[in-house]
């Protein structure tokens, strides 16, 4: 059987065109495991994804209150992280229940306390407490607890603060709190000097405040 020209031509593209569908089955073949594989890296990086906005939406939508031990060059510290909401001044709850006291090398008024202003009375505890409230917005506190481990422990005391704000001494910097140790001395100086907070007029100490004593008029 003789072939003529064109049927040359034609047989020659045919069999081209056979080997190029050839090659591409074998190249889809052979990229099957790797489509396999990154499908399977997919899947598990949504299931994780998911999993994590569980958890957040769990704890309210913020990060879960993690507790631990960190170590410094003095020694071990517990340290416990997460949001939590103001109480008083000097008080933070956490959302696990944990409180901490802010009382550590300062002090600050009580939630009933009244100071004077121009002779004016105002709510010093409350705007103290609202002061504190700003400064940490809906952002974490960290505070840390030099104390015993005490497993369960639900009282933390020690330096606090919002990122690398130490939420003690911007307290008393701001003169909504007074100073207990010689390392903020100079910075109740500062807002005593510059009629901050507090020292915009008449308050009592808050210890003394807590024995009784109180201003001309305040019950």
């Amino acid at each position: 059987m003789s072939l003529t020209a064109g049927g040359v031509a034609f047989l020659v593209t045919y069999l081209a065109a056979g080997s190029a569908i050839d090659a591409v089955v074998r190249r889809r073949a052979d990229m099957r495991p790797t489509r396999y594989i990154l499908v399977s890296v997919v899947l598990g990086m949504c299931v994780a994804a998911r999993s994590q906005e569980n958890d957040r939406s769990k704890s309210g939508g913020h990060s879960p209150v993690v507790k631990e031990t960190v170590i410094s060059s003095n020694g071990a510290w517990r340290r416990i992280t997460g949001q939590a909401n103001v109480f008083n001044a000097y008080t933070l709850r956490f959302e696990d229940g944990t409180e901490a006291d802010l009382r550590f090398g300062m002090d600050a008024p009580e939630p009933g306390q009244k100071g004077l202003v121009g002779g004016t009375p105002y709510p010093c505890g409350k705007d103290a407490a609202e002061f504190l409230a700003k400064l940490i917005g809906d952002k974490p506190v960290a505070v840390f607890d030099d104390g015993p481990v005490v497993p369960g422990k639900k009282k933390f005391r020690g330096p606090c603060y919002v990122g690398e704000t130490h939420l003690q001494a911007e307290m008393v910097r701001n003169g909504w709190a007074v100073s207990e140790h010689s390392g903020f001395d100079a910075w109740e100086i500062i807002a005593r000097e510059n009629k901050r907070g507090l020292w915009r007029g008449q308050f009592v100490v808050p210890k003394n405040w807590r024995k009784g004593e109180r201003l001309p008029g305040e019950k």
